[in-house]
């Protein structure tokens, strides 16, 4: 009797106290989801400026026959030692040259190496070698460059090549050797996607992008 007579009496005496916590709990949770908000509305606005950008070089380039040749430049070195391009075994390289293929909903597509040849096993699986199995068709590998990577696009490029520059945090894994594969970031792609030429594109009717068609399968290394 004499603890709930006490407990009573620290309420009556504090209550101010649970209903402060109660008005610091509601600000907290509005501006967690009002900063939410705003950081989405910023992302959003940041995609649609760089993907203005590289549309606006694609269109270029189809229209003028251009080559679609870029850097990626990694804007963590490049106030140090760009164009530099000596690798650095935890920052990779300074910029590594691709050909722009395509925008997207999640990132900018370029093409990030040759192309490769892609068998067909006896039970129908994809693979990259060819061991008893004839070759299938030729893939071209695209990499993915997220908006939210890309800082800034300079269409004029400068006196080191007069590319158009695409600065990047390189964030994503290498696929080169072994150790390299380790390492987390180094990369300025994503993910590596696969397309083939499309076998009903129409050059001079469909769009460029067209002519190549993503491949779904997965494809095995062995």
């Amino acid at each position: 009797m004499n603890l709930l007579a006490n407990f009573l009496g620290w309420v009556s005496g504090n209550y101010w106290w649970p209903i402060s916590l109660l008005i610091q709990i509601f600000i907290a949770y509005h501006v967690f989801f009002l900063s939410k908000r705003l950081s989405s509305r910023a992302r959003l606005e940041h995609k649609e400026k760089i993907k203005q950008k590289a549309e606006e070089l694609l269109t270029d380039i189809n229209m003028n026959k251009l080559r679609k040749k870029v850097y990626l430049v990694n804007i963590n070195r490049y106030f140090n030692d760009y164009p530099s391009n000596e690798e650095k075994r935890f920052e990779g390289y300074s910029h590594i040259s691709a050909e722009i293929k395509a925008t997207r909903f999640d990132g900018i597509e370029f093409f990030e190496g040759m192309p490769v040849a892609i068998y067909k096993k006896p039970g129908g699986e994809l693979s990259f070698k060819s061991g008893s199995s004839e070759k299938f068709f030729t893939a071209f590998p695209v990499g993915i460059v997220p908006y939210e990577w890309i800082e800034y696009v300079d269409l004029e490029g400068d006196e080191y090549d007069y590319l158009p520059l695409f600065y990047c945090h390189f964030k994503g894994k290498t696929n080169w050797t072994f150790w390299k594969h380790l390492l987390f970031f180094g990369y300025p792609y994503k993910r590596i996607v696969y397309y083939k030429q499309s076998g009903v594109y129409h050059e001079g009717n469909d769009p460029p992008d067209m002519k190549y068609s993503l491949i779904h399968e997965p494809i095995s290394k062995g």
